[in-house]
């Protein structure tokens, strides 16, 4: 049988992403315009007769969608907002800037031509800084802007060619006729200047805009992505995600991230539910399901799992660890980090019981972890061999993969409510080998799922809840880009890119146990580890750090099921 036209039964759903920088729902705002751009200055936009209008209640930042449009004099074919400033140009390429902006008249006073033609303009609302392009796709940027010049004094060639470029507190990104993405280098987070070199950024946009810790962008098919990743440390990002929805045109603020956008019906439409960064930094975002933020654990790490058994982790010699005072879904960071005998490759923490594999693929089971002994009293082996192993925190249900990804369930394991402490049942006898292929399994109260060798995402459906069984059928669900680790909790699932982008699956539920969207986190981990008890999550990235997820106990994500363990 070939293992992955096995796995590839049902593809579910669409994608979502939603956090704090990404918004929740699109939102349509009476009128027509051809083209919009939101800043610092408020929402401006063209109308496809190249009238241009102002929307009344919208400056300054305001997380506001405005009150009506007001028609001003003139005419542009595509307009941007800086700080108290708007540029443009018309059917002409002529340039122009709307002077007298300020708090007590918006709208500002009238428009002046600047020299030079341009086909697209971009200012930043942070700093003023000014690119565009002309129509033969050189590249410029406006030279002498100050404080008090906020119109510049001249224009800079860059090198390269692009059809459309955005200035922005990310940076300046552009694309070329090929839809080619690119980065400036050297022009993240308020940085004026003509920045380094042109940087290639994977994928194909049409059209994109720089904004705060993020870039928004649309395709040739007007679909919306958003690059997440954006860091000091990562200016060009990791990932892009797709947002849900059909725009042609997208434009995000640089200040606060406010996003408005336009149909291919010339329709408006702005983003509800985002939460203005501050500026200058890095977005990291809040999501009330997933907690607050990522608190660093002293030590390095490979690997981490965390379960009713505690925390425990391998390193890159192998040696395993367990973190003090964190058993028994304790919320905690727990203490210190003990040395146990042994050396594991992989390792997973289960209800006072914890399993993993060696680098020769053997399979081990740490016995005797009880209320007086976290770290128990000796590995057992257990016959087989497995390259990546998965127990269940809440039942001790046991699956894993083998090097030729090869899928394996552990058969009568036997786990009683309640019981505290090891019990030799929690061993199990033998494995049942499952259909198709996976490179990584999970298994947790929200079911098992797996990533294949592709980054493909699946979930065993009759697995949710925890139950013990080999489930029914494997279903594909759909992800934004490859995945290589994935985590079961209860009603959550967390995962990790190819990128070491981090995402949950939320809306996992008895009646959708596929859930139903992927929610963007911000951070970056290599691995991750989220428990079935508690939905506790600990994670390491690249450079061996340890993280916790802190305020997941500033919510209840217990549902209120039957009980699953089974005897």
């Amino acid at each position: 049988m070939n293992g992955r036209l096995a796995l590839c039964l049902v593809v579910v759903g669409c994608v979502v992403y939603s956090d704090a920088a990404f918004g929740t729902s699109w939102l349509q705002v009476q009128g027509q315009l051809n083209d919009v751009d939101v800043g610092q200055s408020g929402v401006w936009g063209c109308n496809a007769a190249n009238d241009i209008y102002f929307r009344l209640s919208t400056e300054g930042s305001a997380d506001h969608v405005g009150t009506d449009w007001l028609h001003i004099a003139g005419k542009l074919k595509q307009i941007n907002v800086g700080k108290d400033i708007v540029w443009g140009v018309n059917s002409g390429n002529n340039i122009y800037v709307r002077n007298g902006i300020h708090h007590d008249n918006p709208e500002g006073t009238g428009w002046e031509q600047i020299e030079g033609s341009l086909t697209q303009v971009s200012v930043s609302s942070s700093n003023n800084e000014v690119w565009g392009v002309n129509v033969n796709s050189n590249i410029y940027r406006r030279t002498g802007i100050t404080s008090e010049n906020l119109k510049g004094s001249g224009w800079e060639q860059i090198d390269g060619g692009l059809k459309w470029v955005s200035v922005g507190e990310a940076g300046v990104w552009g694309v070329n006729s090929q839809d080619n993405i690119y980065y400036r280098s050297q022009t993240g987070y308020g940085q004026s200047g003509k920045g380094g070199v042109w940087q290639s950024v994977s994928g194909g946009l049409k059209q994109i805009t720089s904004g705060n810790g993020v870039v928004w962008g649309v395709n040739n098919a007007d679909q919306i992505f958003i690059r997440a990743g954006i860091t000091k440390e990562t200016p060009a990002g990791k990932d892009w995600l797709r947002i849900p929805g059909l725009l042609k045109q997208v434009s995000v603020s640089p200040v606060n991230n406010l996003v408005w956008g336009i149909n291919n019906g010339n329709n408006i439409f702005t983003r509800k539910g985002i939460h203005s960064p501050v500026v200058g930094q890095p977005l990291t975002g809040h999501l009330s399901v997933a907690g607050s933020g990522w608190q660093q654990i002293t030590g390095g790490l490979k690997g981490v799992s965390v379960g009713n058994a505690g925390v425990w982790g391998v390193n890159r010699n192998d040696d395993i660890f367990h973190r003090t005072f964190t058993t028994a879904g304790s919320n905690t960071a727990g203490a210190e980090w003990t040395k146990v005998d042994g050396g594991l490759k992989h390792i997973s923490s289960g209800d006072w019981i914890t399993w993993g594999v060696n680098a020769n693929d053997d399979i081990f089971a740490r016995t005797g972890i009880s209320p007086d002994n976290h770290v128990g009293t000796a590995w057992e082996k257990i016959d087989g061999k497995l390259s990546q192993i998965s127990v269940n925190s809440h039942s001790n249900e046991v699956w894993g993969v083998n090097s030729n990804d090869d899928i394996f369930r552990r058969t009568q394991i036997r786990n009683t409510c309640g019981n505290v402490g090891y019990n030799l049942g929690m061993l199990g006898v033998g494995w049942d080998q499952l259909d198709g292929k996976l490179k990584y399994v999970s298994t947790g109260k929200a079911g098992v799922w797996g990533v294949n060798a592709a980054g493909d995402v699946f979930h065993r459906l009759g697995t949710y809840g925890g139950s013990a069984g080999r489930g029914v059928s494997w279903v594909q669900v759909q992800v934004p880009s490859a995945f290589k680790v994935i985590s079961s909790g209860d009603d959550v699932v967390w995962a990790v890119t190819n990128s070491d982008s981090i995402l949950v699956r939320t809306g996992i539920t008895v009646d959708t146990p596929v859930g139903k969207e992927w929610v963007v986190v911000g951070g970056g981990l290599s691995h991750i580890s989220v428990s079935s008890n508690g939905n506790l999550v600990w994670g390491v990235n690249s450079a061996s750090n340890i993280y916790r997820r802190a305020g997941i106990n500033e919510i209840d994500l217990t549902p209120q099921r039957g009980n699953t363990c089974h005897a």
